[in-house]
């Protein structure tokens, strides 16, 4: 098994893992292995250019947001003497000792492998519980995982379309791409190459059938902590030649809709890369006044779209519930302010994160390169379900 290492981090939410496990939260267990064996940590430490920057310790749990930032930071200094350690206790020995993250072990949690073939568990969570839906299905003895999961889903699907289930199929392979497109007009994800907000055939991981008539009920299931809307490709958007010219001239109709409706200096915007690294943190915009909340609230509403289920898993119980049009606007009416963080959430990196919640969601944008180069090369939008 490989150990993790710090650019692992940036992956797959894997800061966000990490930081949960350590503070025992969203149903994350306390104990990492390690090299030498499973280890409880009682303080984390972050070193800084040789000398210790901060600690936490696990009964900190409200500093979860802190630590997850300074984990950013540090990813965002992108500098070999930055370490993290812990400081705990192995629980076969009761030894006490000073452990790098280096040490510790890429078990499935963090998209490594345990004892053999490695596991995607969002992979694993779609074929869990399609197979536990075939189960019902076939009227076999279901003692699958997800047993409880699947016959609340059918029940609750039921009483909404008035039949039963009579079909089920795993399509989630398809991962059909969602494309950003627009211009002056405004922007849009496209689904199945059409600019359309009811998404369910695009978005659907399992699509079952209900009734004589087979009527088709898309599920659409997502595992972990931070899920994504938006990801799409801006290489061609903004070029290398856009951010060194600081877009003087620049014409590029997506890009300009992207300045307009989230209120981005485009000087800044291109400061953010070019000067990287930074001495000095770049500054964080409210730009609620500025922005056209009416443009970004359409675009959620092409990227959070309307026609499916949502089937969450992999923080705490399983979360299902019904995407339509009602659910859809009202998740994507912007309730709070819109805030730029030029340079991320410390200001030091080479990044753009857009902040925003609605209701329902915590949104954050981002722009940034998503395979460690300088300029982004991607747009995206996660978010957290409150």
């Amino acid at each position: 098994m490989a150990n993790l290492k710090k650019d692992d981090l940036a992956k797959r939410g894997n800061d966000e893992t990490l930081v949960d496990k350590f503070f025992g939260l969203n149903n994350k267990v306390q104990t990492f292995l390690a090299e030498e064996g499973q280890f409880q940590p009682a303080a984390m430490v972050f070193i800084e250019d040789g000398t210790e920057k901060q600690a936490y310790e696990p009964h900190e749990k409200e500093r979860k947001p802190e630590c997850l930032a300074r984990i950013q930071a540090m990813l965002e200094r992108n500098k070999p003497s930055d370490k993290i350690l812990f400081t705990g206790r192995f629980l076969n020995t009761n030894a006490i000792k000073t452990v790098p993250l280096t040490k510790m072990q890429k078990t499935d949690e963090f998209g490594g492998q345990t004892g053999g073939k490695r596991i995607n568990l969002g992979i694993k969570f779609e074929n869990d519980f399609l197979e536990s839906l075939q189960k019902d299905l076939a009227c076999e003895k279901n003692t699958t995982s997800y047993s409880k999961d699947t016959q609340k889903l059918i029940e609750m699907i039921g009483k909404d379309e008035k039949c039963g289930m009579c079909n089920v199929e795993g399509v989630g392979g398809k991962n059909q791409p969602r494309p950003l497109n627009g211009g002056s007009g405004g922007l849009y994800v496209t689904a199945g190459g059409t600019k359309t907000k009811n998404i369910g055939s695009t978005v659907t991981d399992i699509t079952t059938e209900w009734g004589d008539k087979k009527k088709p009920v898309y599920l659409s299931l997502k595992f972990g902590n931070t899920l994504t809307f938006i990801n799409s490709g801006v290489g061609r958007i903004f070029t290398a030649n856009d951010y060194k010219n600081y877009f003087k001239g620049y014409n590029n109709p997506i890009g300009k809709e992207i300045f307009r409706m989230f209120g981005i200096d485009p000087v800044t915007f291109a400061q953010t890369f070019n000067d990287y690294p930074h001495s000095k943190k770049m500054p964080t915009v409210d730009v609620t006044s500025k922005c056209d909340k009416a443009a970004i609230q359409d675009l959620l509403q092409y990227a959070i779209g309307y026609g499916y289920w949502m089937v969450h898993g992999g923080v705490g119980p399983v979360k299902m519930y019904k995407i339509d049009e009602q659910y859809m606007k009202r998740a994507s009416t912007i309730t709070g302010s819109v805030k730029l963080m030029y340079g991320g959430s410390q200001g030091k990196g080479k990044r753009l994160d857009i902040h925003l919640e609605s209701s329902v969601y915590k949104f954050m944008f981002n722009l940034r390169n998503k395979q460690s180069g300088l300029y982004p090369s991607h747009i995206m939008c996660d978010y957290k379900k409150k």
